[in-house]
């Protein structure tokens, strides 16, 4: 799996096909967009410093679409672009790390425009896949994945020139994470920071279309949302022990657009095993007994959300308000993408984390009641 033969070869398939740009009378318009990564591996943790000894090299496949008229959502954000990617990575050190790869949703969201130069920020969450995790014996000095299905997130800063018909240069920023949440240990987690360069072919023409202002005099502004998730966790790879934890919340909102609102509430936390997650191995005792208030904490929470049609990102940091655990730190974080299943009722999926540490990945569902 060599990501610059891949890279080359896709870049010659897009060449072969701008010349023949199809005309299209609809507002929507698809692309495909082919890039190469080349940066590193953040040594986040000492075990990684010693054990990285190569540059990361990647490449990302991405199929887009844009829409531009007034009755479809993308017409909020003016021009943006919706799509799902495939991205493949070396871990700078191939016979321990192997490569992680992974499948997902994303957003393009336009920034500036300079000439005919353009600049895109990306937001992207996803299913993310390591080739060869931690094994006790086969593998015991992987320390970033102990299993092969893990979240993903991607962050990027792009840039776009057209050369000729359809067809544009890209360059840009690319961050990318892979983390299992913490479902197993070890689990420090991987990511890399790295330039990308590559091509984006217009598969369809892309025509401007006059926009309306949507009419929001019955928009209803406010929101009450409650949901309820669980999800499972390993607290320490010195315990091999996996415990259910979950939330139940509730969240009053504002929206200060139609399609963005911020809200405060509070969450009921369970997290298994919470003692053996927030001690030191050498503290804890394996024949301790735990009451059922050692495990659970009450905390305050911030949502922000993005609504992007039938889906939303969300960002909820919070603070723990009583426990009898002591956390880590006493500030915690969601963040995941939410879906509607049918009328109000919506499904998620998010990483809640203790600070920047992962606790464990959640799924769930959720009521909305607007007024």
């Amino acid at each position: 799996m060599n990501p610059r033969k891949i890279f080359i070869i896709s870049i010659f398939a897009i060449l072969s096909h701008s010349i023949n740009a199809s005309n299209n009378n609809d507002s929507t318009y698809f692309a495909i967009e082919v890039k190469y990564q080349y940066g590193v591996l953040v040594p986040h943790h000492p075990e990684i410093v010693y054990f990285v000894k190569d540059y990361v090299q990647g490449f990302e496949i991405n199929f887009i679409r844009r829409r531009y008229k007034t009755d479809f959502w993308e017409s909020d954000y003016k021009r943006l672009e919706t799509g799902i990617g495939f991205w493949c990575s070396s871990l700078g050190r191939d016979e321990i790390y192997g490569h992680a790869m992974s499948l997902f949703p994303f957003v393009n969201l336009h920034l500036v425009s300079i000439g005919k130069l353009d600049f895109k920020t990306r937001v992207a969450l996803g299913l993310g896949f390591a080739t060869k995790p931690f094994e006790r014996y086969k593998n015991p000095f992987n320390s970033i994945f102990s299993s092969h299905f893990n979240a993903y997130i991607g962050l990027g800063f792009m840039m776009y020139y057209p050369v000729f018909n359809n067809f544009a240069l890209q360059g840009g920023l690319s961050i990318n994470h892979i983390s299992n949440g913490a479902s197993s240990k070890p689990n420090h987690g991987m990511n890399t920071v790295a330039i990308s360069f590559g091509a984006r072919y217009n598969l369809t023409e892309p025509k401007q279309f006059a926009l309306k202002k949507h009419d929001d005099k019955n928009f209803k502004k406010n929101e009450l949302l409650t949901t309820i998730s669980a999800g499972r966790n390993q607290p320490s790879h010195y315990f091999y022990n996996k415990y259910w934890s979950g939330s139940v919340t509730a969240i009053h909102s504002r929206y200060l657009k139609k399609n963005m609102s911020l809200g405060i509430g509070l969450d009921l936390i369970n997290i298994g095993g919470a003692p053996y997650v927030f001690n030191s191995s050498d503290e804890i005792d394996e024949n301790a007994q735990f009451e059922f208030k050692d495990f659970f904490y009450l905390g305050s929470t911030l949502n922000f959300e993005n609504h992007f049609g039938k889906t939303a990102i969300y960002l909820a940091p919070g603070v723990y308000l009583h426990y009898k655990t002591t956390p880590r730190q006493p500030l915690y974080a969601r963040l995941g993408i939410r879906q509607i299943i049918y009328g109000n009722f919506w499904g998620h999926f998010g990483i809640k984390a203790n600070f920047f540490v992962a606790e464990f990945i959640e799924f769930g569902v959720g009521y909305r009641l607007k007024y």
